[in-house]
């Protein structure tokens, strides 16, 4: 068997610690509303750690930043991936979740944890695959 290289580390790294995000996110949904921001804080880092490890598959770059949207647009332009309209408002709802919902806030959510699970695993659905395949 062949030792895995750097980059394979990498994904394959990528890969478990998005899990672990989502077995949280799975975890602090079934918790209930109180929960939403820390579950949606860990929808949104298993997106992005899934879209990272793709970064990696198709050998793009791998910026530092939260930004979903932006991580999404050099998959889809090298035809990696096909995002819907959805999934790009999906991500900029996850987005909200890297860093403002995670300070104490009065607003009501306007997502439950469960809404905001269903977004992430959407793009678990439509982006592990591509990075396991890569570790194959």
């Amino acid at each position: 068997m062949q030792a895995p290289t750097p980059d394979q580390k990498r994904v394959s790294i990528s890969l478990v610690t998005a899990d672990r995000d989502m077995a949280a996110a799975e975890l602090l949904a079934k918790a209930g509303a109180p929960q939403y921001e820390t579950a949606g804080f860990h929808c949104q880092q298993a997106t992005e750690k899934y879209l990272k490890a793709v970064l990696i598959t198709v050998g793009l770059l791998v910026v530092f930043t939260h930004d979903l949207v932006k991580l999404i647009l050099p998959i889809q332009r090298v035809g990696a991936a096909h995002f819907t309209v959805q999934d790009m408002a999906d991500a900029a709802t996850l987005n909200e979740f890297a860093v403002e919902f995670r300070y104490e806030t009065d607003d009501a959510p306007s997502f439950t944890s469960a809404d905001l699970l269903a977004m992430a695993n959407c793009f678990r659905t439509k982006l592990r695959p591509l990075a396991q395949a890569f570790l194959s």
